[in-house]
Parts: C-alpha cells; sequence; structure tokens
C-alpha cells in the first residue's frame, strides 16, 4: 500500500464527532482531530479518560454510537478490525503478542504471509515463504542479527522491536501504537520512537499513540491531543499543550517538558 499523496489536502486520519457510550457511561464525547502522513501524533490523559475507547474505534473493534472515522477521505468507522487493517491501518499493543516458542524470523514470516492472504497448514514447515520480506523488515527495525532467535528469550525491548517489524508487514499507512514505550527503560523507550520517527520518515507513515510517558510524548510527538472523561480538552503542539492551564490541572501537573 502506498502512502498518501502528498498532494492530497486531506488528512490521512481524519475523526469527526466520534461518541461511544457504555451504558449511561459517555466514554468518547464528540472527539475530532486528525493525523496527517509523516506526522506523529501522541493521545493522551488521564486514566479513564477514553483513549483506549477511541483507540478500538478507529481500528474497528468497537462501532461508534455516532460520528465518522476517515481513512484518506474514505469511512472506516463498523467495519471489522481485519478489513480496517486490510485498508491500511497496523496497530501495536501495550502488551506485544508474538509467538516465543517460534523465532523472530518465523514471526515475521508468518505475518508477511498473512498480509499477502497466504493460507498454510500449521504442520508446514514455515521457513520457505516469504524469508526475503521477513528479513527485510526484521533488517528495518535492528532485529536482523537475531532472526534465529526464539522470541521467547528476547529482551522486553526487542520484543517490542519485533512487534512493530510484524505491524509493519503489510505495509500500513496509518499505524496506531498502544503504549508502545510501557515497561521499557528510558533509554530503550526513547530508542524505540527515535526509530519509529525515522521509519515515518521512510515510508511516509501517519502514527497515532497512546502513552504515559510524558518524556516521550513531549520529545517525539509533532502534535497532542489531550483527552479527559471522554472529551477532548485541547489539541495542538507540545508548546502549547504544555502551557494549556486546563491540560496543567487535569493531567500535567508539576511536570515540565
Amino acid at each position: 500500500m502506498m502512502a498518501a499523496s502528498p498532494l492530497s489536502t486531506q488528512p490521512l486520519l481524519d475523526i469527526r464527532h466520534l461518541h461511544k457510550a457504555f451504558g449511561g457511561v459517555q466514554a468518547v464525547q464528540d472527539i475530532g482531530f486528525t493525523v496527517e502522513a509523516g506526522e506523529m501524533v501522541a493521545l493522551i490523559g488521564p486514566n479513564g479518560a477514553g483513549k483506549s475507547s477511541c483507540f478500538n474505534l478507529i481500528n474497528g473493534q468497537l462501532a461508534p454510537d455516532q460520528g465518522t472515522v476517515l481513512l484518506d477521505g474514505m469511512p472506516i468507522q463498523g467495519r471489522s478490525p481485519r478489513q480496517i487493517w486490510r485498508q491500511g491501518v497496523g496497530r501495536t499493543f501495550q502488551i506485544p503478542a508474538t509467538f516465543g516458542s517460534m523465532t523472530v524470523l518465523e514471526n515475521l514470516q508468518l505475518a508477511v504471509a498473512s498480509a499477502h492472504g497466504h493460507r498454510w497448514r500449521f504442520w508446514r514447515p514455515l521457513y520457505r515463504h516469504y524469508r526475503g520480506e521477513a528479513e527485510a523488515l526484521l533488517a528495518q527495525v535492528g532485529m536482523r542479527d537475531q532472526a534465529g532467535q526464539p522470541c521467547g528469550t528476547l529482551a522486553y525491548g526487542d520484543v517490542k522491536r519485533v512487534e512493530l517489524a510484524i505491524a509493519l508487514a503489510s505495509a500500513p499507512r496509518l499505524l496506531l501504537m498502544d503504549e508502545p514505550t510501557a515497561g521499557m527503560a528510558p533509554h530503550e523507550r526513547h530508542a524505540l520512537m527515535d526509530l519509529t520517527r525515522r521509519l515515518v520518515d521512510e515510508r511516509g507513515l501517519g502514527v497515532l499513540f497512546t502513552e504515559h510517558s510524558l518524556d516521550v510524548v513531549f520529545a517525539h510527538a509533532n502534535r497532542i491531543v489531550v483527552m479527559a472523561r471522554g472529551r477532548c480538552l485541547t489539541q495542538g503542539t507540545p508548546e502549547a499543550v504544555a502551557s494549556h492551564p486546563e491540560v496543567r490541572a487535569v493531567y500535567l501537573g508539576s511536570y515540565q517538558p
């Protein structure tokens, strides 16, 4: 799949008046923001703000009660996660989902095979399929030397890199990253996000990520959307968000970027 054309006047992701309620609880209320190709946008806020619900509405795990989710101008709300994935939306999760008994390379071969719509049977060897593509993806995330190592023996930061490579196997235009640096040491957090930025620049991806580590948010996001109690408090550049009095009161406190 190709990245959005730089001549396009419409954003890669355009969310408009999104609503979702669970019984009497308004999880997402009239949320709207955009993500451009080549941009990293952070979605932040206190626990219970509605960030995960918003992610799940974009990804198709939830259907909105109202509102639209446009990918390159085409509505995708209400479609299944697999349909949305096929249209160019990849996702990583707070807890990485890899097969620990399989090698790093085998995990990537499985992902590439799925992206190609390849049907296989588990009793047939995987090593013949898509090895070159899998190795190229591992090289992009700096994991080529660990290709033969079982995923279950990797350090946590390396598992996160493998998960990122798996998400890239379908050549997404938009990448959703849910708490990408959770559980990582400070140097690992910034290394992973530096890698993500390089991939954004090389591939023309748009990235929307949630993150509780404010140092990561303010160091790596082009723009920030702040949610609280299901609503958008504000959105803008890191500098504008850091100086917003309500954001400081509700979420940032004494934190200084």
